[in-house]
């Protein structure tokens, strides 16, 4: 019987593997995948990320300090700092050197192998798993679910009490593009009213371009791609596009007897953007300290288990109530309140405040959002469009408790 059994094999999975490992106990970690890492993302982690789960030189394309917003009317205007806000790296090293880490700590990894169901008793975990369309079974002490977006293995474990209400759907393909020096931000309805698009600059004139979106695709990735070709940012497209759903707000309980959810599968991202990189790696830090401490006592109850949902709510719930009031704005907004908005924010005062700050982070999105919020000028043209965020400044600063999803 392992220790631990980990369901997925991404940065949560992996992180927890890792520390899991080098705290001397068995890991096994299965993913249904043929290669670690192998996910749909844009690869973009902030300072913050950067500094606390540094990627080597090689998984880095490049760094950006700066970012061309483009507004509903085609407008363009640059949002610059004189340090490094992020770095676009490549996601599938990045993510393969945590499993790498973890299997040197002595962590065994069984890919192309899916997980089919779950059986939790107050002894033990029984995990069954498909592969080549032989069964297996497997037991471990206790499972962590990190499977991503959408898994039924959830509800098994009793973990999510329900699934994901509130997702996105992102899209996104790979260009061939010259002289694209900064990562752009589309939006207006002609992507889809309450989407933004990306254009992100990787490496050897390569970019990625995409859109998110909280609606039907309906169409608008071809659209995004069809004015963005005529406009000039880029000459071809390789490949189809890719589809995947990014959940935006936590999946709770993420705790249970015997069973931890980590990352996109308990729901952790930012409701912003739908990232996910940081928010997982945390998730899976803190999941696997909270298992550590619980293997040492011999007691994985779910009281035992329970702390480890109390630190990412003290660390993340915050950052996801605040950012879920500005999803929710951003969503109701028409393209002629979106074009008025990006106007006032670039005047030279508001932007200074709000996005060149020396508190502005890629990783926390919260500081922007109540620097909008709160800010002299800015602060009425929102509320002025947007009455719900007529409340006190107390209520902005701490917007209460993340609720079940």
């Amino acid at each position: 019987m392992h220790d631990v059994i980990i369901i997925g094999a991404g940065p949560a999975g992996n992180h927890a593997a890792l520390d899991i490992a080098k705290a001397g106990f068995s890991v096994k970690v299965y993913d249904w995948r043929t290669e670690i890492g192998d996910k749909l993302c844009t690869g973009i982690i902030g300072q913050s990320c950067f500094n606390e789960f540094p990627p080597s030189k090689d998984e880095i394309y490049r760094s950006t300090s700066s970012a061309n917003i483009v507004s509903p009317l085609g407008k363009t205007y640059l949002v610059d700092h004189n340090n490094p806000q992020a770095y676009v790296i490549n996601r599938i090293s990045y993510v393969k050197s945590f499993a790498e880490k973890a299997i040197k700590a002595g962590a065994s990894y069984r890919l192309n192998e899916k997980v089919i169901s779950l059986n939790i008793t107050d002894r033990e975990v029984t995990v069954t798993s498909e592969s080549n369309g032989r069964n297996r079974k497997d037991t471990c002490k206790a499972v962590i679910i990190a499977t991503g977006f959408g898994s039924p293995l959830l509800k098994m474990a009793g973990l999510g009490n329900g699934g994901v209400k509130k997702f996105l759907t992102g899209c996104q393909t790979t260009v061939y593009t010259e002289d694209l020096s900064r990562p752009a931000i589309f939006l207006g309805s002609k992507i889809g009213r309450g989407s933004f698009g990306w254009l992100v600059p990787t490496q050897n004139n390569q970019a990625l371009l995409g859109l998110a979106t909280s609606r039907k695709l309906n169409g608008h990735m071809d659209n995004l791609t069809e004015m963005l070709k005529a406009k000039g940012y880029f000459k071809e497209t390789e490949g189809p596009q890719q589809k995947w759903g990014i959940p935006v707000n936590p999946s709770t309980p993420t705790y249970n007897n015997r069973a931890l959810s980590i990352g996109d599968a308990a729901g952790l991202t930012k409701p912003t953007t739908g990232g996910g990189i940081y928010y997982s790696l945390l998730s899976g830090k803190l999941a696997a300290q909270t298992l550590i401490q619980a293997l040492n006592q011999g007691d994985l109850s779910s009281k035992q288990l329970k702390p480890y949902e109390s630190e990412w709510k003290h660390l993340l719930s915050n950052e996801i109530s605040l950012g879920n009031v500005a999803r929710r704005i951003f969503e109701s907004l028409r393209d002629s309140q979106i074009e008025f908005l990006i106007s006032k924010l670039m005047t030279d005062e508001v932007r200074e405040d709000i996005l060149e700050s020396s508190g502005v982070s890629f990783d926390w999105h919260g500081g922007i959002i109540k620097n909008a919020f709160m800010h002299s000028v800015f602060g009425k043209y929102l509320g002025i469009l947007t009455p719900e965020i007529n409340q006190k400044p107390s209520d902005i600063r701490s917007p209460g408790s993340i609720e079940a999803a």
